[in-house]
């Protein structure tokens, strides 16, 4: 018997795939043409935004990006990977929701009960047990590229929003997953953002990491930071990196938000991830 998601917030019946309108669905092959063209199976394409932020950050952080896509008019699946227990502000999921892919890679749900369509061009999904199945040995079978490809949603992105971006949980998503690593400027952030860089350079063949650094007071500040992390990642793991520029943000415990999140997390923040993401189209 399959397990179900805890979370505060009441579940969902199960929802099965909707059929697309005429326009969505219209745009959606354009779009997925453009991406057989460039790429060549057909399918979307899959980033990992790696966060090195608090979750609460990252959640907001993968929702926001998404929507700049969905706005862009692309069609995008988000998947959020952040334990329901890390979180501190935010109680459960944007989207309530029943099943979660770690269940879909293990074979005891199907891929249709897990996906929720959110508004137009945005789906959504739950992504917390997958690195369980793969920690276990359970996960098993095609990628999510893979399962998407059979359905009638010609999906162009697959955002995963994700605190621990590890190699071995990310080839369930398919086999060329794209990375993005966002830190803050603080200790804490930028020896985070250096295990993710870690992590990730197992799979990018020597490729740099795109990073990109929120906050700090002010930009060079953001820069010294990043050149900081640059310098470890190429002294310790001779991993080169990609610096993808620093946004403006503030503490929101100054505008007398006291919660533990601490970071206001700009809109700008949002479109400037998407225009990356989308820069390959």
């Amino acid at each position: 018997m399959s397990e179900q998601i805890d979370s505060n917030q009441a579940e969902s019946a199960p929802v099965a795939l909707e059929e697309p309108s005429a326009d969505a669905r219209s745009l959606g092959r354009n779009q997925a043409d453009g991406l057989r063209a460039i790429f060549g199976d057909g399918g979307p394409v899959v980033y990992c935004v790696a966060s090195a932020l608090t979750p609460d950050a990252t959640v907001t952080l993968g929702l926001g990006t998404a929507h700049a896509l969905r706005r862009g008019g692309h069609l995008t699946l988000l998947v959020d990977e952040v334990p329901l227990f890390e979180r501190q502000t935010l109680k459960g999921f944007a989207f309530p929701v029943r099943y979660d892919l770690g269940q879909v890679f293990s074979g005891t749900v199907a891929l249709n009960r897990v996906l929720r369509k959110v508004s137009e061009n945005l789906w959504f999904a739950a992504g917390v047990k997958v690195r369980g199945a793969v920690d276990s040995k359970r996960a098993r079978g095609p990628s999510l590229v893979t399962m998407l490809q059979r359905t009638d949603l010609d999906f162009d992105f697959v955002v995963v929003s994700t605190c621990e971006p590890f190699g071995s949980t990310m080839s369930c998503y398919g086999d060329n997953v794209q990375r993005i690593v966002v830190a803050a400027p603080d200790d804490a952030s930028l020896t985070r953002a250096l295990a993710h860089v870690r992590e990730l350079s197992v799979s990018v063949g020597g490729d740099p990491v795109p990073v990109l650094l929120v906050g700090g007071p002010d930009a060079q500040a953001g820069r010294q930071a990043y050149e900081r992390l640059a310098l470890a990642s190429q002294q310790l793991l001779e991993q080169p990196l990609e610096w993808l520029g620093w946004v403006r943000s503030a503490s929101a415990s100054a505008f007398g938000d006291d919660a533990s999140d601490g970071i206001a997390l700009p809109t700008s923040l949002y479109r400037m991830l998407a225009g990356r993401i989308t820069a390959r189209v």
